[in-house]
């Protein structure tokens, strides 16, 4: 059997393609501001699905799920953490969405999961964290991109002199440069769009939010493959604005969704978040201090 060493392990992981739009950190800011603007029965129906679990923690669930070896994991789930917009096209179209599901279908189905009194406990769990995720992925603009190169993937970049690729950098690249824990860029971004964030950017409709991420992905493609320090700190504030209109937009879409008395059924237990394999712990945990 071969051997694989830590070193040979760690640049597997380092060059391997990101699994997470925003990475950890966006997305628990995005899940801690939405949570703090979810109307009263939007916050009690999140609460009864979820019970003490944050909206933060919840966030970043469907991504640590990836390693599940489940077939829902590893077969169905990937595809719903993104659109595929053809490269000339001026916007998405739904009817062209692929039989197996986008991120726009997802959200849809999961949506009508949360409305069903019927659903399960476990499935409305599921969904009411996914949904939430989803609405985030949609906000990364390579999420949503219109270029035949996986939504950056294929694009190769060096950013400090190490290999990496585009979607990696507007992933976590972007928002780790500016250096800041989670408490200190939530902070910055409540303070910097106080009155966007409970104004005009809560808008409910998954369409827009696409609508912009493609515009801007075709905005953000470097003209040399090495990033530079003016790249960083041109899109760096393009990357946190995302991550705020991301959480005004999560809590649109919960306090429409829950305006209307959709929610878990009385009695229903809340359902603990199941654990994620090793493999993605060691891959968020490597994301977060590298």
């Amino acid at each position: 059997m071969r051997r694989v060493t830590l070193p040979a392990l760690l640049a597997t992981l380092l060059l391997a393609p990101p699994t997470a739009a925003w990475g950890p950190q966006g997305h628990r800011v995005a899940g801690a501001m939405t949570a703090d603007r979810l109307d009263p029965g939007a916050a009690a129906a999140v609460r009864a699905i979820l019970g003490d679990e944050s909206l933060a923690d919840a966030s970043t669930w469907a991504d640590r799920m990836r390693s599940d070896p489940a077939p829902f994991w590893q077969r169905a789930a990937g595809a719903y953490h993104y659109v595929n917009i053809p490269s000339r096209a001026a916007r998405y179209d739904p009817r062209r969405a692929p039989a197996r599901g986008d991120a726009f279908t997802a959200l849809a189905q999961f949506r009508q999961e949360l409305e069903d009194p019927a659903t399960p406990a476990p499935r409305r769990a599921l969904a009411l964290r996914f949904a939430l995720h989803i609405i985030q992925d949609l906000h990364q603009p390579l999420h949503a991109g219109g270029r035949d190169d996986r939504g950056g993937n294929d694009f190769a970049v060096i950013v400090d002199g190490r290999r990496s690729n585009l979607h990696r950098l507007w992933d976590s690249g972007l928002l780790a440069s500016g250096r800041n824990s989670d408490a200190r860029l939530q902070a910055r971004l409540e303070a910097r769009y106080a009155e966007d964030l409970d104004g005009p950017w809560r808008e409910p409709d998954p369409e827009a939010w696409i609508a912009e991420s493609l515009a801007l992905s075709r905005e953000i493609y470097p003209a040399s493959s090495t990033i530079d320090r003016a790249y960083l700190e041109r899109f760096r504030p393009v990357a946190e604005r995302r991550i705020a209109q991301a959480a005004a937009r999560g809590a649109a879409w919960l306090n429409e969704l829950y305006a209307a008395g959709a929610g878990a059924a009385a009695g229903d237990a809340v359902v603990p978040p199941a654990r994620a394999g090793w493999w993605q712990r060691l891959k968020d945990f490597l994301e977060e201090i590298l």
